[in-house]
């Protein structure tokens, strides 16, 4: 309401190709490149062009309302020129050229193109993103649309530069279709939780890729059919263990072609590492042993944002239990602080305690009782920060980093945010406390994280999962994990449209500025998460699970297995505290 434009409202793709508006917007996703944002605004303030429909382009009329090309339009006019306007994002790959809405966008553009003798038909311009210009447009005019009316033979170069360029993703596409040019990749898999579970799904919906083997997965992994299975041993054994020696053993066997990294343990243990020096022909999509020390170690995050400006709230590192007491004595015993054993703790090594007694308390149980192993070795005291969390998951490539939409999860045990803390018993993306200005920021936070990594010899590759806490001061980092969330990534994954494969292979080639990242719009995510009673305490296991089918055959479903096993009989039994 009160915006000074008219976006007519996205509906599905069929039925808004005809649109009656000055400017279709056709495949760009969450993309705004300036040189399309600059025509818009020419086509508007110079030749009267004054309405505009977006289709899988939703960033467009959030970015077009702020300087330079701050765009006005009328709100009641409709379409008002003969010549429509098609502004067309090429696919910048293969994968993405195959996709449902792409061939539809695709079959739609070429219809405009043959069209073209008609008047009514419209100008297509095809914008290609690897080169950041227009196709077909070899000039430097500072006005498109008035150098094409000037020279009327350049409707049909455009239209031939588009065609070609649509011929040649044809003909990639053909070579996909035959067995002997065809790509057709193996992927190994490590974890056993839902994320890994997602995380298959993800991948085996990729053209790209012949099977992917999760190490050791679970019931779910084991059931789910298709190019999905679990990892065997050379003897035909399903394999249990996810150690550095198994995973070198069943990558050379089974000639795998990328390795993808779901937990932190494996990546802090140096996978990434050994898989480099025995398989260097193997692509990983995890962080080296160095890059996963953001989450290793709190206190070495905590001393990476501040020596490189990134918000963080105040805090001390201690390694003595002694002056960590001093130091909160020291405080005004009004100010809340929270306290972290500085290592790998499952997710639980962060107490909240509210009075300054509390904090002493929370001190001695990490550095004194050993609550949480050699993890509370290090102490990290902060101070208490107030607002929203949201869990913002980055691509990073070791060059830059691609933020996908925000999730928030829930992390008490019980209904109305009570019960211990667990590691999360539900998600739901995207967070819409996440407003696009706080998206980019927090992005740049990531990018600026991945070039200071990358400066000190430790290039990032990867996911970066960034733990926000939403101040009335901004954006601020909580933490840095080093690998996908659980149960986040069960929410983002099917949000996800642009081919999940393609993007892992982009970062792991530093090259991830090279494809464009696309989600789903107008489209959200939740996940609830089936706990075993008593978790996050002890828990009975062995019980069997009944519903699966049903509940996996209702629309817009998916049954993601965490703890879960199949018996000798492939009875589905709870194996976990987080089961589904």
């Amino acid at each position: 309401v009160g915006w000074p434009w008219h976006i007519i409202s996205t509906a599905p793709l069929a039925s808004t190709m005809n649109s009656q508006a000055d400017i279709l917007l056709v495949g760009f996703g969450g993309s705004t490149p300036a040189p399309v944002l600059e025509l818009v605004s020419q086509a508007v303030s110079k030749h009267g062009y004054q309405s505009i429909q977006p289709l899988r382009s939703q960033n467009f009329e959030y970015e077009l309302l702020k300087a330079p090309y701050r765009t006005f339009l009328n709100t009641a006019a409709g379409k008002t020129t003969d010549n429509q306007l098609i502004i067309y994002n090429l696919p910048s790959s293969l994968t993405e050229y195959l996709s449902e809405a792409s061939q539809k966008e695709a079959s739609f553009i070429r219809s405009a193109l043959f069209a073209g003798s008609n008047a009514s038909a419209g100008q297509v311009i095809a914008f290609d993103a690897s080169s950041n210009s227009f196709l077909g447009l070899d000039n430097s005019s500072s006005d498109i649309i008035d150098f094409i009316k000037t020279n009327p033979a350049l409707s049909g170069s455009l239209a031939c530069a588009t065609l070609a360029a649509l011929c040649a993703l044809d003909s990639k596409a053909t070579e996909q279709l035959l067995p002997a040019t065809s790509q057709s990749d193996t992927v190994v898999l490590i974890g056993s939780g839902g994320r890994e579970h997602a995380l298959a799904v993800a991948l085996a919906q990729s053209p790209l890729v012949k099977e992917v083997i999760v190490c050791p997965g679970n019931g779910g992994t084991k059931a789910e059919g298709g190019k999905i299975s679990n990892a065997v041993d050379s003897d035909g054994n399903l394999i249990s263990k996810q150690d550095n020696d198994t995973v070198l053993e069943l990558v050379k066997r089974v000639n795998a072609k990328m390795v993808v990294v779901g937990p932190e343990q494996p990546l802090v243990d140096g996978v990434v590492d050994v898989l480099a020096a025995e398989c260097p022909s193997v692509k990983v999509f995890g962080p080296s042993k160095a890059g996963a020390e953001l989450e290793a170690s709190k206190a070495f995050t905590k001393d990476f944002l501040q020596q490189h400006g990134i918000p963080t709230a105040k805090y001390q590192n201690f390694t003595s239990a002694d002056e960590a007491i001093a130091y909160v004595k020291s405080l005004d015993p009004n100010d809340r602080q929270v306290v972290k054993a500085s290592g790998l703790a499952a997710g639980k090594g962060v107490l909240l305690p509210t009075t300054q007694e509390e904090t002493i308390e929370a001190v001695k149980e990490i550095m004194s009782d050993k609550a949480f192993g050699a993890a509370g070795d290090t102490c990290v005291i902060e101070s208490f920060m107030t607002g929203p969390e949201a869990s913002c998951l980055a691509f990073c490539d070791g060059k830059t980093a691609v933020l996908m939409p925000a999730a928030q999860d829930h992390k008490r045990a019980l209904d109305n945010d009570e019960g211990l803390n667990t590691g999360g018993m539900g998600a739901y993306a995207p967070a819409p406390c996440v407003t696009p200005e706080m998206h980019k920021e927090i992005e740049a936070m990531c990018i600026k994280t991945v070039e200071k990594m990358a400066e000190r010899g430790t290039p990032y590759v990867g996911v970066l999962y960034a733990g926000m806490m939403l101040t009335p001061n901004g954006p601020s980092m909580l933490e840095y994990n080093c690998r996908f969330g659980d149960p986040e990534t069960q929410v983002v994954l099917p949000l996800l449209e642009t081919d999940l494969y393609e993007v892992m292979t982009a970062c792991c080639d530093g090259k991830l500025d090279s494809i464009d990242v696309r989600f789903k719009e107008n489209v959200s995510a939740a996940t609830v998460v089936c706990a075993a009673k008593g978790y996050p305490e002890a828990y009975p296991k062995g019980m069997a699970i009944k519903g699966l089918d049903q509940a996996g055959s209702v629309d817009n479903v998916k049954v993601y297995h965490a703890g879960t096993k199949l018996d000798d009989e492939n009875v589905t039994r709870c194996s976990g505290g987080r089961v589904l």
